[in-house]
């Protein structure tokens, strides 16, 4: 009885093992480069590649590739910051200011990083944005870049982040003045 019982088990193990291999074989694709692998010139499969079953791990994000900071307001550039934004501007004379994000750009960048890890659009935003002596924006322009598929989601979505930002307005011989924000950020995710 104990000789049948032990044969009984190590047929039902071996059927199931075998049937476990079959499945994961079929289930999973293995790819066979002529290259062989280390245990023999067998087939193997590709690990490092994305697939829609296995996704991957690396998390791509949207990344600033300005030189003017993220992290500072307006007030606190350095002059060679200031020289950098004020390079945008087809001519600005000395002592006048453009309109800056009263916080900085870093919650502005931060919005539209979530927006375009949902609608992943391609191109480069270039938006204007007109921004009045009080410091509210009151147009986004869309100056062209983005293309594709959700190219208009994205433009509308970043276009709405910055209207609803809250500028220091440009001065214009020593006053508040309605001036406009250049807003350019690649869209390529990394």
């Amino acid at each position: 009885m104990n000789v049948s019982k032990t044969i009984l088990t190590a047929a039902l193990l071996a059927f199931a093992c075998t049937g476990a291999i079959a499945q994961i074989s079929s289930s999973h694709p293995i790819v066979n480069n002529g290259a062989g692998n280390a245990a023999g010139n067998g087939p193997h499969q590709l690990t490092n590649e994305a697939t829609s079953r296995t996704g991957t791990i690396i998390r791509k994000d949207l990344v600033w590739n300005s030189k003017i900071p993220l992290n500072k307001k307006y007030g606190e550039f350095t002059p060679e910051e200031r020289a950098e934004l004020h390079a945008l501007y087809e001519s600005m004379p000395p002592g006048d200011e453009p309109p800056f994000p009263v916080q900085g750009l870093k919650p502005i960048f931060n919005s539209i990083k979530k927006g375009q890890q949902i609608v992943k659009a391609r191109g480069t935003l270039n938006l204007v944005v007109t921004v009045g002596p009080d410091g509210k924006a009151t147009e986004v322009a869309d100056m062209g870049g983005v293309g594709g598929v959700n190219a208009s989601e994205m433009v509308n979505y970043a276009g709405s982040v910055l209207l609803m930002a809250k500028y220091k307005p440009a001065i214009c011989g020593g006053k508040p003045c309605k001036s406009q924000f250049p807003f350019v950020l690649d869209l390529k995710m990394r």
